[in-house]
Parts: C-alpha cells; structure tokens; sequence
C-alpha cells in the first residue's frame, strides 16, 4: 500500500507544477496557504521538486518566486480544466471518488477547449501582466499571428474566452480560446493603455431588458424557468460581455425580430448604457 505521506507530497508537488504551468510563479507561501503546511514542509517539497526537475525552476527576486525556465517541461499531466479552475477561482480539481466520475446514471456534455500546452503560454502572460504572441484562426481572415496583452479569462456554457488589447488591430478584442493554435512567451511588459482601466466596452455596464420570444404555447413555463417577472428580467453587465451572454442562454438580439421561439425562447427588448 502506496505511504500515505508519499500521497500527500505527490499533490504538492503537483500544485507547484501546476503553477509553474500556468501562473509562470510559485513559492513557498502559496504552497502552505494551499495545504495547510507549514515552511518546513514546504522547503522539503521544494527541495523534492528540484530534484526531480532540476532544470526547470530558476529563482526569480523581482518576482520573490520560482518561475519556469526557457527548458520547463511539466512533471505531471494536467487538463486545461485545472488551469481555468486556478486562474479563475483559485480551486484545484480533486478526483474524490473515481466511479463517481464513471457513473452511467449521468453525462456531461463537454465543452470545446484547447490543449493545455497549447494555451499555457497566454495563462503565463495574463498572470505576470506581460504579452504573448499568438497564432489564431479568424473566420475573417484565417490564420495570423498577432501580439495581446491578456487582461481578463471569459468563461462561458461551452468557451473560453481571453480579453486582450490586440496590436494588430490596435484595439480590445475577446479571443476564443480554442482558436489558438500556437502560442510563444515574452518578456514584453504591458503599456498603461493596454491594460483592463482603458478597455472601453469591458469597463462600460449596460441594462438589458430581456423578454419572451414571439407567442409560445405555454408562456408560463418560459417565465418560470427563467424567473421572469411580469414577462420580463432586467440584467446588468459589462458592454463587452453581452454577445457571450445573448450565446450563452440562446436570446434573440434587437435586430433579429424573426427567430423561432423554440430555439430563442428569449429576445433583447433594448439595451441602455449606464
């Protein structure tokens, strides 16, 4: 039987892989706020974690943190799931009961993500406030490369999406996460107008008034679902979220007055800025 000690280090060395990864940091102190440890195990974990990749951390002083290496090669395997959990909400995934997760009494119906590896270099940048250079797949214009300046992860029912000042349009501009089909490290720091505050849409709220699709059979039950009230529900956001929200809960925008009920079960009835 597999020491129970062996067990616990293995999950974080796992997490100091993972934000290495992802983060382009790690230290001691994130790694004891995580388990609940104190310095001294957390020094030995660090001291495992270089002995089983001695080429892959380098101290950084700027940073008062390791940081991965031009040679970084990842130890363990994560999903893309784990680094969006990281980023997002500061959680790690744990499989508590793998049969669970086998349970033929459920399914889930996956979403569409890139590869980790793929994408890792744009979680780097949006953590440490640097750019990234990456190559994406436009239904405009095909495959380019272009230099972002990530400052927001978007997350939505089935993508993800990264917020980044784009210099080849020399604009803000939301990028679908599985449309990166490379993506390259740099040292380049952000410019003060290229950051979230000079975002224009991301940092203007709007009032969307949201009500029932045509003339459904049964009105009611569109009301209870969504918990609408007198017909209707106000809902407030920012500006550049509203295309991702309309997608995301199948609403009829203004300007389409004839799509089927059944499809859109909601329209936009206006939309005013705050």
């Amino acid at each position: 039987m597999e020491n129970i000690t062996d067990i616990r280090q293995e999950r974080r060395l796992r997490y100091i892989d993972l934000c290495a990864f992802v983060l382009g940091t790690t230290n001691r102190r994130q790694l004891m706020n995580r388990f609940e440890i104190k310095e001294a195990w957390s020094t030995r974990d660090f001291k495992r974690y270089q002995e089983m990749a001695e080429n892959n951390l380098i101290y950084n002083h700027r940073l008062r943190a390791y940081a991965p290496t031009k040679w970084f090669s990842p130890c363990f395997e994560h999903q893309i799931e784990e680094a969006i959990d990281l980023i997002s909400s500061g959680t790690q995934r744990l499989v508590c009961e793998p049969k669970f997760a086998e349970n033929v009494n459920s399914y889930r119906i996956p979403s569409v993500l890139p590869e980790l590896k793929v994408v890792a270099p744009i979680f780097r940048a949006l953590n440490l406030g640097i750019k990234v250079d990456i190559n994406y797949l436009s239904r405009s214009s095909g495959e380019s490369s272009r230099i972002i300046a990530p400052h927001t992860l978007i997350e939505t029912g089935n993508f993800v999406y990264i917020r980044a000042f784009d210099h080849k349009s020399g604009d803000f501009r939301s990028f679908k996460l599985n449309r990166v089909v490379a993506s390259r490290d740099s040292e380049i720091s952000v410019e003060e107008n290229q950051t979230k505050t000079f975002d224009p849409d991301w940092n203007q709220e709007v009032e969307i008034t949201i009500g029932i699709n045509g003339k459904p059979k049964n009105p009611e039950t569109i009301t209870f679902d969504y918990g609408l009230e007198s017909g209707q529900i106000v809902l407030k956001m920012r500006k550049a979220l509203v295309f991702y929200f309309l997608s995301d809960w199948n609403i009829a925008p203004l300007e389409y007055d004839c799509l089927p009920d059944k499809l859109f079960p909601l329209k936009v009835l206006k939309i005013n800025a705050l």
